[in-house]
């Protein structure tokens, strides 16, 4: 255990890298790019998710070719396309944290969108029509009543969410981001004999913060209720959830 022990001494450089003396790394910056990204692609996400759910082709197939072209396509080449891609491009040098938020973005995208199109599946069909009975307009009902219900039964799932995308954070390493797991390499390198030492330090780290992110979304879970299995169809689209429908959607069976 004196190996150990020995690398708890570099537990500032584990956590939170050079700084304040230089960038922050370790695993504050982990933790940082992922909740950016889950800011960024809850959004983004939303849209191409009701997109999915569109009766109209030309706005539900560009998001399915999206949605399905991204989750095909490992974290490490997002990250190293945008890496390479961006200065090539756009003829100008960005940052390897923001590189890095934007490629995990466009990967978190992908995922919540799908969390967000079983959400609003799960919500009965009666929610809207009881809405629009009572007088409201489907942009009201959608807002007031539909979401709302998707957004409790889609929490667990985006807590679960974060858990996944924090671990794909650990490839930022691979274009020069000192996060924990560059920490952990650049301390075996002075440390070759202490290298189990510093993995296992940098496991340690990922692990409390799965296993605390893993307990948050069982309480949501028990406090969220079980879902309605029953009314939940994965249609190809919904009429009843259209803002603007054209006409009566094809029901699978």
């Amino acid at each position: 255990m004196d190996f150990l022990i020995e690398q708890f001494g570099n537990w500032k450089f584990y956590l939170i890298g050079a700084y304040p003396k230089g960038p922050l790394g370790g695993l504050s910056i982990n933790i940082a790019i992922a909740l950016l990204c889950m800011i960024i692609s809850f959004f983004i996400g939303a849209i191409f998710g009701m997109g999915r759910l569109s009766c109209r082709r030309y706005i539900s197939y560009p998001c399915i070719i999206y949605i399905e072209f991204v989750r095909a396509t490992p974290a490490l080449l997002l990250v190293f396309w945008f890496f390479l891609f961006i200065p090539s491009v756009l003829g100008t040098n960005i940052s390897l944290f923001w590189s890095s938020v934007i490629a995990l973005s466009i990967y978190s995208t992908a995922y919540q969108a799908e969390i967000v199109r079983g959400g609003i599946l799960a919500v009965p069909r009666g929610q809207m029509e009881a809405a629009l009975s009572s007088g409201m307009t489907r942009f009201q009902a959608a807002r007031t009543v539909i979401l709302p219900q998707a957004f409790r039964m889609m929490l667990p799932s985006f807590v679960s969410f974060f858990i996944s995308l924090f671990k794909e954070t650990s490839v930022i390493y691979i274009i020069g981001v000192i996060d924990l797991t560059q920490a952990g390499v650049i301390i075996s390198q002075r440390q070759p004999d202490r290298m189990f030492a510093s993995y296992l330090c940098m496991a340690i780290g990922f692990f409390v913060v799965c296993f605390s992110m893993s307990r948050v979304a069982k309480t949501l879970e028990k406090k969220v209720g079980i879902l309605d299995l029953s009314s939940y169809r994965p249609t190809v689209c919904r009429t009843d959830l259209s803002l603007y429908p054209r006409g009566r959607g094809k029901s699978a069976a």
